[in-house]
C-alpha cells in the first residue's frame, strides 16, 4: 500500500483552483435548481390540483432538506471522501427526478431531491477549506457566485424545457442536467493535510476524553454515529454562537424575498418590473460574492469584523426599504442589499474553517447549515403571520433587519474574548497551540486562523 502523503499546509492554488471550478459549477447545478423550481409551481398545481399553500412547500421543503441534510453529507465526508460524496449526490438526485416523473400525488415531489441535492452542496464548500488559507475568502468567493450564474440561467431554461416537453419531459432533462454532479464531484481530488495527522497521531485520545464526557452512558452504536457526526463541535461555545447567529441571519434574510415584489406591487408597481427587484438583487449579490471575497482576503481587519459590517449593512437595508416609496429608491435598496448579503454568503464557510479547523470542515459546515436550514424553513411563516397581523408588509422588513442586528450583537463576546495562546510560534511565525494545552482543555487542535497580516492563532 502506498505510503499517504501529508501536505505541511494548504497549497492556496494549484489544483486548488479546479476544486473552485468544481464548486462554482455545483453552486450552478445545486442552487440553481433549487431557486428556479418555482418555475414549476403553477402546472403541479394544476395536475395535482393542490392548494397554493401546499403546492408552495415544494420550494421551502427542497431548500430547506438541501440545508438540513448537509449534515448527513459532511458525516459521509468523514467516513469516506467528499468525491464520493458529490457522486454520490448526483446520482441520487437524478434518480430522485426520474422517479418524480411517475408521481401521483404532491407528497412524491416533496422529498425525492433534497437529499441528493444536500450531498453536492457543502463537500466542495470543505474541500476549498482544505486547499486554500490565506485566500480561501478569495476562492470561497469565487464558487459561490455559481448560484447567482444559476439564477440567472435555469430558470428561462427550465420555462423552456416545460413548453416543449411538459413538466414530466422537463423533469426528466434536468434529472440529465443533475446526473453531470458526478462530473464535478470527480475533479474533488483529496488532499491530506499535516493537521490531520497531528490530530490523529496527538490529539485522538484527548477528543475521545471529551466524546465520553459528552456521550457517557449511551450505547456504543450510538456514540459512533455521535462521533461521525462531530457532536462535539456544539460544545465549543465560539462555533456554537456563530452558528446561533447564523440562524438569525438567515431568519431575517429570507423573510425578504417573501414580501419584496408584492410590497412594491402595493406601491403601484407592475407585476414584471417589480419581479425584476428580486433579479437586480441576485445580480448584485453575485458580483457583491466575488468583489468582496478578493476584499475580505486583503482587508486590515479581520474577516469577522468584515462579516459583520456586512451583516450590519443588511439589516439597514432591510428597514429602508418600507420607506422606499418610489420604484427607484426600491432599485437602490435592492443593489444594496445584494451588496451586503454578497459580504455575508462570502464568508460563512471562510468563518467555519475558522471556528472548527480545516480537518473537521465537513462536519463544521453541515451543523452550520443545520441552523440555515432551520431559518429558511420558519422564515416564510414568520412573514406571512406578521402580514397576517398587521395587514401591512412593512412589519416584515423591520422584523428582518431587528433578527439580523441581533445576529450582529451575537458575534460580539467572541470577538472580544479571544485568549492568545502562551506558546513560542512555528517555523512560519504562527503561534502553535501545545499538547499540554490541549491535555488542559479536554480537545484537539482547536486553533483559529487569524485573518490579519501577523495569522496569529487562537485557542477558546
Amino acid at each position: 500500500m502506498a505510503k499517504v502523503q501529508f501536505v505541511e499546509k494548504p497549497p492556496d492554488g494549484g489544483w486548488g483552483w479546479v476544486i473552485v471550478a468544481s464548486t462554482f459549477l455545483l453552486h450552478v447545478v445545486v442552487v440553481g435548481t433549487v431557486k428556479s423550481f418555482g418555475v414549476f409551481y403553477t402546472e403541479f398545481r394544476e395536475v395535482f390540483q393542490e392548494s397554493a399553500g401546499v403546492t408552495s412547500f415544494i420550494n421551502s421543503i427542497l431548500g430547506a432538506a438541501v440545508l438540513l441534510f448537509s449534515l448527513f453529507a459532511g458525516a459521509l465526508c468523514n467516513l469516506t471522501s467528499c468525491r464520493t460524496v458529490v457522486i454520490a449526490g448526483g446520482v441520487i438526485s437524478a434518480v430522485g427526478l426520474v422517479v418524480s416523473f411517475f408521481a401521483q400525488t404532491m407528497i412524491h415531489l416533496l422529498f425525492s431531491v433534497g437529499f441528493g441535492l444536500s450531498l453536492m452542496f457543502s463537500p466542495g464548500l470543505a474541500m476549498i477549506g482544505r486547499y486554500f488559507d490565506k485566500r480561501h475568502a478569495t476562492a470561497n468567493g469565487i464558487a459561490v457566485c455559481g448560484t447567482g450564474v444559476g439564477i440567472f440561467a435555469l430558470p428561462p431554461l427550465f420555462q423552456f424545457l416545460i413548453d416543449e416537453f411538459g413538466w414530466r419531459g422537463a423533469l426528466l432533462i434536468v434529472s440529465g442536467l443533475l446526473i453531470n454532479g458526478c462530473v464535478f464531484g470527480a475533479m474533488l481530488r483529496p488532499i491530506n493535510l499535516k493537521d490531520d495527522q497531528k490530530e490523529e497521531d496527538v490529539g485522538r485520545e484527548e477528543r475521545r476524553s471529551t466524546d465520553q464526557k459528552l456521550i457517557k452512558g449511551i450505547h456504543p452504536t450510538c456514540q459512533k454515529i455521535m462521533e461521525t457526526f462531530d457532536v462535539t463541535l456544539l460544545k465549543h461555545r465560539p462555533f456554537l454562537v456563530y452558528c446561533v447567529s447564523l440562524f438569525g441571519t438567515l431568519l431575517g434574510n429570507s423573510m425578504i424575498f417573501v414580501h419584496l415584489v408584492a410590497h412594491a406591487q402595493n406601491l403601484g408597481v407592475e407585476k414584471t418590473p417589480a419581479a425584476f427587484l428580486l433579479s437586480i438583487l441576485g445580480i448584485s449579490e453575485a458580483a457583491s460574492r466575488l468583489l468582496n471575497g478578493w476584499l475580505a482576503d486583503r482587508g486590515k481587519i479581520s474577516k469577522v469584523y468584515y462579516y459583520m459590517i456586512g451583516l450590519t449593512g443588511l439589516a439597514i437595508c432591510n428597514i429602508i426599504i418600507p420607506f422606499g416609496r418610489s420604484y427607484t429608491v426600491l432599485v437602490v435598496c435592492v443593489v444594496f442589499y445584494g451588496f451586503f448579503s454578497g459580504i455575508f454568503y462570502a464568508l460563512i464557510a471562510v468563518l467555519v474553517r475558522k471556528y472548527v479547523g480545516a480537518s473537521r470542515i465537513s462536519c463544521g459546515l453541515g451543523w452550520a447549515f443545520v441552523f440555515e436550514g432551520a431559518a429558511f424553513l420558519l422564515g416564510a411563516p414568520v412573514a406571512g403571520w406578521l402580514y397576517d397581523a398587521t395587514g401591512k408588509y412593512d412589519m416584515s422588513f423591520y422584523a428582518a433587519g431587528i433578527f439580523i442586528f441581533l445576529s450582529v450583537i451575537v458575534l460580539i463576546p467572541i470577538t472580544c474574548s479571544k485568549s492568545r495562546c502562551t506558546r513560542g510560534p512555528s517555523q512560519n511565525g504562527d503561534e502553535v497551540v501545545g499538547l499540554d494545552d490541549m491535555k488542559k482543555l479536554s480537545m484537539f487542535r482547536h486553533v483559529i486562523d487569524d485573518d490579519d497580516e501577523d495569522d496569529d492563532r487562537h485557542m477558546f
